[in-house]
């Protein structure tokens, strides 16, 4: 059983029990594995990363160390702790097994998750989470990190990219998605503002976690406070409103993100106000004014660049993100692109609420 040889691998005490398929994720191979040592059983997390996505995993795993060693060294911080890998037998935080899988494992934590919180004391801790976590890496010399994923919030290619894909498309394809692809091309100049911003040299490079999904922070299940953030994979160096307009996207929208009654899209201002509230609890002594008065359109920019990303995926062939059905990532786009029209008619009421807390 190769799920023992890894837990042999990595020292954990005693012997497998049982072990159960994490179903949640959608790009690594987890694990819950329960190990038994004189009667008494401990769990862990076993993952298996995706090498088709990452390419170079001991890099990620530089990337996690470093930024957690910095937490770590350098800030006092009870409200929010940091993950820690465990090491194996050779000294080093992953395992590479006989097939060149890539392993890692961490303690197994009973805590609590949420996919789509409609709790706004839930969504509040997850802006917390989200803030203060940038707020502690303030001061971390973004540049050194390894980028694991090349141009992923670079809205410039992404449009490029969509583009592209319109001369190769089918015709069929391309005439059932002619007013999707429309308010893309005819939204550009607004969607690409965070790009030509930071191309001038406008905006500071930081740490940002690029997957600000509530579902990456843990919460302890009886007082819901926020514990920490996790899934760090995407760890690179990028602007403070990739994180912020992300989180609000994923976490304010009252559907999700491929509801095909487009009447019912819409973006919750209850939540916004809630998640903008705890985002910027910490994070605003360490952002500039530019910063602070771009949040309002990174919601936009953000919905707008996912919007391109399925839209440009449906005219490929869906070759990126899994599908149910060949019109998924259609269904995606449109509900994003729906969305976007609800966020612009807010945005006066976006800048007012978080005048609040600026």
């Amino acid at each position: 059983m190769e799920l023992n040889k890894i837990c042999q691998d990595f020292n954990l005490k005693g012997e497998l029990l049982d072990y159960e398929l994490i179903t949640s994720g959608n790009i690594n191979l987890t694990y819950k594995v329960f190990m038994q040592d004189n009667g008494e059983i401990s769990q862990y997390l076993l993952q298996k990363i995706n090498r088709n996505v990452f390419n170079n995993p001991e890099k990620i795993m530089e990337n996690i160390k470093n930024v957690n060693d910095y937490i770590d060294s350098r800030h006092k911080c009870e409200d929010l702790f940091v993950l820690h890998f465990l090491h194996s037998v050779k000294g080093e935080p992953f395992v590479i097994d006989e097939d060149n899988g890539f392993w890692r494992a961490c303690k197994f934590f009973n805590c609590a998750c949420y996919d789509s919180p409609s709790d706004l004391g839930v969504i509040e801790e997850a802006g917390r989470a989200f803030g203060q976590f940038q707020y502690l890496l303030n001061g971390f010399d973004a540049g050194k990190l390894f980028v694991t994923i090349p141009d992923f919030h670079n809205t410039e290619k992404r449009i490029a990219d969509l583009e592209n894909a319109l001369l190769f498309a089918p015709s069929d394809k391309v005439a059932v998605a002619k007013s999707e692809i429309e308010y893309i091309l005819s939204n550009k100049d607004l969607g690409l503002t965070l790009s030509k911003l930071f191309s001038d040299g406008k905006l500071p490079l930081r740490v940002t976690h690029n997957d600000t999904k509530c579902n990456n922070v843990i919460f302890d299940k009886e007082t819901l406070k926020a514990l920490a953030v996790i899934d760090l994979d995407t760890i690179m160096p990028g602007l403070c409103a990739y994180d912020f307009g992300d989180g609000a996207r994923s976490i304010c929208s009252t559907t999700d993100e491929d509801e095909q009654n487009l009447s019912l899209v819409s973006f919750d201002l209850d939540r916004f106000d809630r998640f903008s509230k705890g985002y910027l609890k910490y994070l605003k002594s360490t952002l500039t004014d530019l910063e602070k008065q771009i949040l309002p359109l990174s919601v936009f920019v953000m919905t707008y660049e996912l919007a391109s990303r399925f839209l440009e995926d449906y005219l490929k062939g869906n070759v990126y993100f899994k599908v149910n059905n060949d019109d998924h990532n259609l269904h995606r786009a449109r509900c994003q692109i729906a969305l976007c029209k609800d966020i612009i008619g807010k945005l006066n009421q976006m800048e007012n609420i978080l005048k609040k807390y600026l």
